[in-house]
Protein backbone atom coordinates (compact mmCIF):
# COMPACT_ATOMS: atom_id res chain seq x y z
CA UNK A 1 0.00 0.00 0.00
CA UNK A 2 2.81 2.57 0.86
CA UNK A 3 4.70 1.50 -2.33
CA UNK A 4 1.80 1.95 -4.72
CA UNK A 5 1.02 5.37 -2.60
CA UNK A 6 4.84 6.46 -3.34
CA UNK A 7 4.33 5.65 -6.76
CA UNK A 8 1.37 7.48 -7.19
CA UNK A 9 2.61 10.30 -6.17
CA UNK A 10 5.62 10.37 -7.83
CA UNK A 11 3.79 9.71 -10.99
CA UNK A 12 1.66 12.72 -9.94
CA UNK A 13 4.54 14.97 -9.20
CA UNK A 14 6.01 14.31 -12.52
CA UNK A 15 3.02 15.20 -14.43
CA UNK A 16 2.58 18.43 -12.40
CA UNK A 17 6.27 19.22 -13.13
CA UNK A 18 5.82 18.72 -16.84
CA UNK A 19 2.42 20.41 -17.16
CA UNK A 20 4.19 23.47 -15.57
CA UNK A 21 6.92 22.91 -17.52
CA UNK A 22 4.96 23.09 -20.43
CA UNK A 23 2.98 26.31 -19.41
CA UNK A 24 6.16 28.43 -19.00
CA UNK A 25 7.57 27.10 -22.37
CA UNK A 26 4.72 27.92 -24.20
CA UNK A 27 4.21 31.53 -22.33
CA UNK A 28 7.99 32.02 -22.86
CA UNK A 29 7.11 30.94 -26.75
CA UNK A 30 4.43 33.32 -27.03
CA UNK A 31 5.91 36.56 -25.32
CA UNK A 32 9.32 35.85 -27.80
CA UNK A 33 7.07 34.82 -30.92
CA UNK A 34 4.50 38.14 -30.14
CA UNK A 35 8.19 40.54 -29.96
CA UNK A 36 9.48 39.18 -33.04
CA UNK A 37 6.39 40.00 -34.41
CA UNK A 38 6.31 43.42 -33.65
CA UNK A 39 9.97 44.00 -34.77
CA UNK A 40 8.91 42.64 -38.37
CA UNK A 41 5.92 44.29 -38.62
CA UNK A 42 5.96 47.79 -36.34
CA UNK A 43 10.15 48.26 -36.05
CA UNK A 44 11.23 47.62 -39.18
CA UNK A 45 9.10 48.95 -41.76
CA UNK A 46 9.79 52.46 -40.21
CA UNK A 47 13.84 51.85 -39.89
CA UNK A 48 13.75 50.61 -43.79
CA UNK A 49 12.32 54.42 -44.53
CA UNK A 50 15.34 55.85 -42.63
CA UNK A 51 18.64 56.69 -44.87
CA UNK A 52 21.41 57.05 -42.00
CA UNK A 53 23.20 54.10 -43.09
CA UNK A 54 25.76 53.85 -40.42
CA UNK A 55 23.04 54.16 -37.73
CA UNK A 56 21.40 51.17 -39.32
CA UNK A 57 24.22 49.00 -39.32
CA UNK A 58 25.71 49.99 -35.97
CA UNK A 59 22.18 48.95 -34.39
CA UNK A 60 21.96 45.68 -35.81
CA UNK A 61 25.77 45.15 -34.47
CA UNK A 62 24.53 45.83 -31.46
CA UNK A 63 20.78 44.24 -31.41
CA UNK A 64 21.60 41.20 -33.47
CA UNK A 65 22.69 39.25 -30.56
CA UNK A 66 19.70 40.45 -28.33
CA UNK A 67 17.18 39.22 -31.03
CA UNK A 68 19.34 35.82 -31.48
CA UNK A 69 18.52 35.64 -27.60
CA UNK A 70 14.69 34.70 -28.29
CA UNK A 71 15.66 31.53 -28.88
CA UNK A 72 16.24 30.76 -25.41
CA UNK A 73 12.49 31.80 -24.82
CA UNK A 74 11.50 29.43 -27.31
CA UNK A 75 11.10 31.64 -30.61
CA UNK A 76 12.84 31.65 -33.99
CA UNK A 77 14.26 34.87 -34.20
CA UNK A 78 15.40 33.92 -38.05
CA UNK A 79 14.05 36.06 -40.53
CA UNK A 80 14.95 39.78 -37.93
CA UNK A 81 18.47 37.92 -37.43
CA UNK A 82 18.80 37.63 -41.36
CA UNK A 83 18.09 41.17 -41.71
CA UNK A 84 20.26 42.82 -38.84
CA UNK A 85 23.38 40.38 -39.91
CA UNK A 86 22.98 41.42 -43.46
CA UNK A 87 22.87 45.05 -42.43
CA UNK A 88 25.77 44.25 -39.34
CA UNK A 89 28.00 43.50 -42.92
CA UNK A 90 27.58 46.34 -44.43
CA UNK A 91 29.57 48.15 -41.04
CA UNK A 92 32.11 45.39 -41.71
CA UNK A 93 32.29 45.99 -45.63
CA UNK A 94 33.16 49.92 -44.93
CA UNK A 95 35.38 49.47 -41.84
CA UNK A 96 37.35 46.97 -44.62
CA UNK A 97 37.23 49.83 -47.32
CA UNK A 98 38.29 52.32 -44.78
CA UNK A 99 41.53 50.04 -44.62
CA UNK A 100 42.09 49.52 -48.46
CA UNK A 101 41.97 53.19 -48.67
CA UNK A 102 45.34 53.48 -46.01
CA UNK A 103 46.85 50.46 -48.10
CA UNK A 104 46.14 52.59 -51.45
CA UNK A 105 47.69 55.61 -49.74
CA UNK A 106 50.40 53.18 -48.36
CA UNK A 107 51.24 51.80 -51.35
CA UNK A 108 50.94 55.01 -53.34
CA UNK A 109 54.03 56.43 -51.04
CA UNK A 110 55.62 53.40 -50.67
CA UNK A 111 55.59 52.60 -47.13
CA UNK A 112 55.76 48.73 -46.96
CA UNK A 113 54.94 48.25 -43.72
CA UNK A 114 51.70 50.29 -43.10
CA UNK A 115 51.07 48.96 -46.88
CA UNK A 116 50.95 45.31 -45.04
CA UNK A 117 49.29 46.56 -41.72
CA UNK A 118 46.37 47.88 -43.79
CA UNK A 119 45.58 45.17 -46.30
CA UNK A 120 45.70 42.83 -43.42
CA UNK A 121 43.00 44.39 -41.52
CA UNK A 122 41.46 44.90 -43.77
CA UNK A 123 41.41 40.97 -44.68
CA UNK A 124 40.03 40.43 -41.22
CA UNK A 125 37.20 43.01 -41.90
CA UNK A 126 36.15 40.75 -44.76
CA UNK A 127 36.64 37.91 -43.17
CA UNK A 128 33.80 39.45 -40.72
CA UNK A 129 31.35 40.67 -43.38
CA UNK A 130 31.88 37.08 -44.75
CA UNK A 131 30.38 35.36 -41.67
CA UNK A 132 27.91 37.70 -41.00
CA UNK A 133 26.54 37.52 -44.53
CA UNK A 134 26.77 33.87 -44.90
CA UNK A 135 25.09 34.05 -41.39
CA UNK A 136 21.84 35.87 -43.16
CA UNK A 137 21.63 33.75 -45.72
CA UNK A 138 21.72 30.48 -43.51
CA UNK A 139 19.25 31.61 -41.41
CA UNK A 140 16.90 33.00 -44.38
CA UNK A 141 17.62 29.32 -46.48
CA UNK A 142 16.65 27.33 -43.01
CA UNK A 143 13.67 29.31 -42.26
CA UNK A 144 12.20 29.58 -45.64
CA UNK A 145 12.79 25.41 -45.85
CA UNK A 146 11.08 25.44 -42.32
CA UNK A 147 8.46 27.71 -43.18
CA UNK A 148 7.38 26.63 -46.78
CA UNK A 149 8.26 23.04 -46.91
CA UNK A 150 10.37 23.92 -49.87
CA UNK A 151 13.61 23.28 -50.90
CA UNK A 152 15.86 26.33 -51.60
CA UNK A 153 16.99 26.66 -55.16
CA UNK A 154 14.98 24.15 -56.16
CA UNK A 155 11.36 25.18 -55.60
CA UNK A 156 9.96 28.28 -54.59
CA UNK A 157 7.81 29.79 -51.18
CA UNK A 158 4.42 30.82 -51.83
CA UNK A 159 5.08 34.11 -49.66
CA UNK A 160 2.58 35.04 -47.34
CA UNK A 161 3.81 38.58 -46.38
CA UNK A 162 6.04 40.99 -47.84
CA UNK A 163 8.93 40.74 -45.14
CA UNK A 164 9.70 37.46 -45.95
CA UNK A 165 10.12 38.38 -49.59
CA UNK A 166 12.53 40.86 -48.59
CA UNK A 167 13.89 38.84 -45.94
CA UNK A 168 14.40 35.97 -48.78
CA UNK A 169 16.07 38.87 -51.19
CA UNK A 170 18.08 40.13 -48.40
CA UNK A 171 19.36 36.76 -47.31
CA UNK A 172 20.47 35.60 -51.15
CA UNK A 173 22.54 38.63 -52.05
CA UNK A 174 24.14 38.21 -48.47
CA UNK A 175 25.24 34.39 -50.01
CA UNK A 176 26.76 36.41 -53.16
CA UNK A 177 28.44 38.65 -50.93
CA UNK A 178 29.97 36.21 -48.42
CA UNK A 179 31.49 34.10 -51.09
CA UNK A 180 33.32 37.57 -52.68
CA UNK A 181 35.11 39.03 -49.23
CA UNK A 182 35.50 35.01 -48.44
CA UNK A 183 37.71 35.02 -51.65
CA UNK A 184 39.13 38.70 -51.00
CA UNK A 185 39.97 37.31 -46.83
CA UNK A 186 41.96 34.26 -48.47
CA UNK A 187 38.64 31.66 -47.89
CA UNK A 188 38.96 31.96 -43.47
CA UNK A 189 35.50 31.77 -43.45
CA UNK A 190 35.02 28.60 -45.75
CA UNK A 191 31.89 29.69 -47.45
CA UNK A 192 30.81 27.76 -50.05
CA UNK A 193 30.88 28.17 -53.78
CA UNK A 194 27.66 25.98 -54.43
CA UNK A 195 25.76 29.00 -52.55
CA UNK A 196 26.27 30.47 -55.74
CA UNK A 197 24.24 28.41 -58.22
CA UNK A 198 21.64 28.14 -55.19
CA UNK A 199 20.64 32.02 -55.21
CA UNK A 200 20.67 32.17 -59.06
CA UNK A 201 17.90 29.89 -59.30
CA UNK A 202 15.97 30.70 -56.13
CA UNK A 203 16.09 34.89 -57.32
CA UNK A 204 13.57 33.40 -59.94
CA UNK A 205 11.04 32.77 -57.19
CA UNK A 206 10.94 36.81 -56.96
CA UNK A 207 9.14 39.28 -58.92
CA UNK A 208 11.54 41.12 -60.53
CA UNK A 209 9.47 44.21 -60.96
CA UNK A 210 8.27 44.39 -57.33
CA UNK A 211 11.72 44.50 -55.81
CA UNK A 212 13.16 46.70 -57.89
CA UNK A 213 15.09 44.65 -60.98
CA UNK A 214 17.04 43.13 -57.82
CA UNK A 215 16.73 39.40 -58.32
CA UNK A 216 17.20 39.33 -62.20
CA UNK A 217 20.88 41.32 -61.70
CA UNK A 218 21.54 39.21 -59.05
CA UNK A 219 21.56 36.27 -61.52
CA UNK A 220 23.24 38.41 -63.94
CA UNK A 221 25.76 38.60 -60.97
CA UNK A 222 26.62 34.88 -60.50
CA UNK A 223 27.00 34.95 -64.58
CA UNK A 224 29.34 37.45 -64.89
CA UNK A 225 31.65 35.99 -62.07
CA UNK A 226 31.07 32.64 -62.07
CA UNK A 227 32.96 30.53 -65.18
CA UNK A 228 30.45 29.23 -67.40
CA UNK A 229 27.97 30.11 -65.34
CA UNK A 230 26.72 32.65 -67.78
CA UNK A 231 26.38 30.24 -70.86
CA UNK A 232 23.02 31.12 -73.01
CA UNK A 233 22.51 34.27 -70.97
CA UNK A 234 23.50 38.01 -71.93
CA UNK A 235 24.21 39.90 -68.24
CA UNK A 236 24.37 43.13 -69.66
CA UNK A 237 21.22 43.37 -71.35
CA UNK A 238 20.03 42.20 -67.85
CA UNK A 239 22.09 44.24 -66.02
CA UNK A 240 20.44 46.99 -67.95
CA UNK A 241 16.86 46.03 -67.84
CA UNK A 242 17.75 45.61 -64.35
CA UNK A 243 18.60 49.10 -63.47
CA UNK A 244 16.07 50.42 -65.65
CA UNK A 245 13.52 49.12 -63.01
CA UNK A 246 15.20 50.55 -60.09
CA UNK A 247 15.37 54.10 -61.39
CA UNK A 248 11.87 53.81 -61.85
CA UNK A 249 10.95 51.64 -58.39
CA UNK A 250 13.36 54.32 -56.80
CA UNK A 251 15.67 51.98 -54.98
CA UNK A 252 19.02 51.27 -57.06
CA UNK A 253 20.60 48.03 -55.92
CA UNK A 254 20.79 46.49 -59.09
CA UNK A 255 23.12 49.40 -60.19
CA UNK A 256 25.56 48.23 -57.43
CA UNK A 257 25.32 44.45 -58.58
CA UNK A 258 26.28 45.72 -62.27
CA UNK A 259 29.03 47.86 -60.62
CA UNK A 260 30.70 44.69 -58.66
CA UNK A 261 30.09 42.79 -61.83
CA UNK A 262 32.17 45.41 -63.57
CA UNK A 263 34.60 45.44 -61.40
CA UNK A 264 35.38 41.56 -61.00
CA UNK A 265 35.86 41.18 -64.63
CA UNK A 266 37.97 44.23 -64.66
CA UNK A 267 36.20 45.89 -67.23
CA UNK A 268 36.84 49.50 -66.49
CA UNK A 269 34.79 51.39 -69.05
CA UNK A 270 31.53 49.47 -67.78
CA UNK A 271 32.52 50.40 -64.24
CA UNK A 272 32.69 54.04 -65.24
CA UNK A 273 29.44 53.82 -67.17
CA UNK A 274 27.57 52.10 -64.11
CA UNK A 275 28.66 54.52 -61.51
CA UNK A 276 27.64 57.40 -63.83
CA UNK A 277 24.22 56.11 -64.79
CA UNK A 278 23.79 55.53 -60.71
CA UNK A 279 24.29 59.26 -59.66
CA UNK A 280 22.91 60.89 -62.82
CA UNK A 281 19.77 59.33 -62.94
CA UNK A 282 17.04 61.83 -64.30
CA UNK A 283 14.39 62.71 -61.92
CA UNK A 284 15.08 59.92 -59.31
CA UNK A 285 13.25 59.76 -56.44
CA UNK A 286 13.98 56.88 -53.47
CA UNK A 287 11.28 54.90 -52.87
CA UNK A 288 10.12 56.38 -49.64
CA UNK A 289 8.84 52.67 -48.03
CA UNK A 290 12.53 51.75 -48.62
CA UNK A 291 15.06 54.37 -48.35
CA UNK A 292 17.81 52.53 -46.30
CA UNK A 293 18.24 50.18 -49.35
CA UNK A 294 19.08 52.63 -51.64
CA UNK A 295 21.12 54.46 -49.46
CA UNK A 296 23.15 51.55 -48.76
CA UNK A 297 23.32 50.85 -52.97
CA UNK A 298 24.43 54.76 -53.05
CA UNK A 299 26.97 54.03 -49.93
CA UNK A 300 28.30 51.05 -51.78
CA UNK A 301 28.57 53.02 -54.95
CA UNK A 302 30.34 55.26 -53.46
CA UNK A 303 32.85 52.75 -51.79
CA UNK A 304 33.85 51.54 -55.60
CA UNK A 305 34.45 55.07 -56.81
CA UNK A 306 36.56 56.17 -53.66
CA UNK A 307 38.59 52.83 -54.30
CA UNK A 308 38.93 54.18 -57.74
CA UNK A 309 39.60 58.02 -57.01
CA UNK A 310 42.22 56.65 -54.15
CA UNK A 311 43.83 54.62 -56.73
CA UNK A 312 44.85 57.30 -59.05
CA UNK A 313 45.05 60.54 -56.71
CA UNK A 314 45.51 59.68 -53.25
CA UNK A 315 41.81 60.69 -51.88
CA UNK A 316 38.68 59.74 -52.46
CA UNK A 317 35.97 60.77 -54.34
CA UNK A 318 35.45 64.57 -53.68
CA UNK A 319 32.23 65.85 -52.26
CA UNK A 320 29.43 66.04 -54.55
CA UNK A 321 31.51 64.31 -57.30
CA UNK A 322 29.79 60.45 -57.42
CA UNK A 323 29.79 59.66 -60.84
CA UNK A 324 32.74 62.10 -62.07
CA UNK A 325 36.26 61.20 -62.19
CA UNK A 326 39.77 62.68 -61.97
CA UNK A 327 40.73 62.67 -65.60
CA UNK A 328 36.91 64.12 -66.80
CA UNK A 329 37.19 67.34 -68.90
CA UNK A 330 35.05 69.99 -68.02
CA UNK A 331 34.45 72.91 -69.69
CA UNK A 332 37.71 72.65 -72.25
CA UNK A 333 40.68 72.14 -70.23
CA UNK A 334 39.47 72.26 -67.16
CA UNK A 335 39.69 68.63 -65.21
CA UNK A 336 37.49 67.02 -62.67
CA UNK A 337 40.81 66.43 -60.25
CA UNK A 338 40.98 70.55 -59.99
CA UNK A 339 37.96 69.91 -57.18
CA UNK A 340 40.55 68.36 -54.87
CA UNK A 341 42.28 71.57 -54.57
Amino acid sequence: MTARLTRLLTTTALAISALTMGGCAMIQSNVANTTLSILEDGVTPPVLQERDVDMACNFSMVNAPLVGAARNFYGDPSLMETVMLSSAGVCSENQAMGEEMRYLRAARDKRADEAQDARIAQKRYLAAAAERQYGAFLRMKNKMEQKYFIKYGESCPKFKRDFDELVYLMGSIGGLQAIQNDIAAQQSVGVPTDVAPMVERAMNCLDNAKWWGAPQAGRATVWSIIPGAGEGHDAKTTFDSSMTIGEYKGVRLAHVMAAISAQSTDDKDRLREVIKRFAKVKDFKQNTDYRLIDAIAESQMTNISDRMWTHNTGSRTPIGSLGKFWDDKIGGDIDAGSFLN
